[in-house]
C-alpha cells in the first residue's frame, strides 16, 4: 500500500491537477489565481496535499471566483412609437 506524500513539489501538484509542471511554474512565476497556495523549502515550491485538496473544494463551490470587473450593464433602450 503506498502513502501519499504529505509535502507536494511541482512534479505531483502537476500531476494532481492534471497540468504540464512548465504551466505550474509559469503559474507560479505570473502569480495566477487557479494555484493552491504554497511555500518554499529553501529553493523549491511546496504544498501541503491537505491544502491543495481543501482549495480545490474550495475552487470548486466558486469561493476563489474571480470579482467582475467594469460596470454593470443597464437595459438597453426602448424604440418608443415606432409603428
Amino acid at each position: 500500500m503506498m502513502m501519499e506524500p504529505e509535502i507536494l513539489h511541482v512534479p505531483e501538484l502537476a500531476k494532481m491537477l492534471n497540468r504540464t509542471e512548465c504551466a505550474i511554474r509559469s503559474a507560479i512565476r505570473d502569480g495566477a489565481n487557479w494555484l493552491p497556495p504554497g511555500f518554499k523549502q529553501g529553493v523549491r515550491h511546496c504544498w501541503r496535499t491537505e491544502s491543495v485538496r481543501r482549495f480545490l473544494r474550495e475552487y470548486e463551490s466558486g469561493e476563489h471566483k474571480a470579482p467582475k470587473v467594469g460596470r454593470k450593464r443597464r437595459e438597453p433602450p426602448k424604440l418608443r412609437g415606432v409603428a
